[in-house]
């Protein structure tokens, strides 16, 4: 993915508990963050009949699951291993709800370490080992 290439699966993992709106805004922001390491997988230039022009949603599925607290704490952890190339990650932090200025939050979350930090979700886009092996047990969120 860091070459453009389209990743063979997507996972979105929330952690439980969240209100709809949380989850909706947490599974927002991480979409955009995946998709943007790889562009070709969703953005397209469209143009509808009508001279309607917009960009196309993900042509893969993206699958959004759930893991309780001591689940996402597991999940964490693995997310600091070696990974395989073209497999992306993106993170939301507890701490990121309270963050309103892009430059804050960078500099937050380049002092942070994220392996041991409360995350409301991540995003985990790659080959579908890889995404199997860090999310595969998680339920679907429901």
């Amino acid at each position: 993915m860091a070459d453009g290439t389209a990743p063979e699966k997507v996972v979105i993992v929330l952690a439980t508990g969240l209100s709809a709106g949380r989850a909706a805004n947490v599974a927002a922001c991480l979409a955009a963050g995946v998709a943007a390491a790889a562009p070709t997988w969703a953005g397209w230039p469209l143009r509808d009949q009508g001279h309607i022009e917009s960009v196309a949603s993900s042509h893969l599925p993206i699958i959004v699951l759930c893991a309780d607290p001591p689940r996402m704490a597991v999940l964490a952890l693995k997310l600091g291993e070696p990974r395989p190339a073209n497999c992306q990650l993106s993170l939301f932090p507890a701490y990121a709800q309270d963050i309103h200025d892009a430059e804050t939050y960078r500099a937050r979350h380049e002092r942070t370490q994220h392996g041991r930090e409360a995350l409301l979700g991540v995003a985990i886009a790659g080959s579908r080992t890889w995404v199997d092996r860090l999310a595969g047990s998680l339920p679907i969120l429901r």
